[in-house]
């Protein structure tokens, strides 16, 4: 995990559920995605957020907003080394909102 900054300053909406592929990681996730929900201030690699099990496999998360909104993203996993890097910087799409 590479410490960064910009999620630092970021709370994401809560987080509602994951799946790998049709396995239901929300619990695994919920630790990365921490109690801060800002990815505990990091970028994590494919192989660190998700587990060596994980390539060649298409991800889901759905967060539900303040507003009561709902929210997702999507990704498929092609390098276990590569880093997940979730669209907290994306303010205008809705999923993330900015602490104050």
């Amino acid at each position: 995990m590479l410490p960064c900054e910009h999620y630092n300053s970021h709370t994401g909406p809560k987080l509602v559920r994951v799946f790998l592929g049709t396995e239901d990681i929300t619990e695994n996730m919920s630790y990365v995605y921490g109690p801060d929900r800002n990815w505990q201030g990091c970028l994590w690699t494919y192989r660190e957020a998700f587990g060596e099990n994980s390539l060649n496999k298409q991800f889901r998360f759905d967060f539900k907003g303040e507003d009561g909104r709902d929210h997702w993203f999507n990704g498929f996993i092609t390098n276990l080394d590569q880093y997940f890097n979730p669209p907290m910087s994306q303010l205008y799409t809705g999923i993330n909102v900015l602490k104050e």
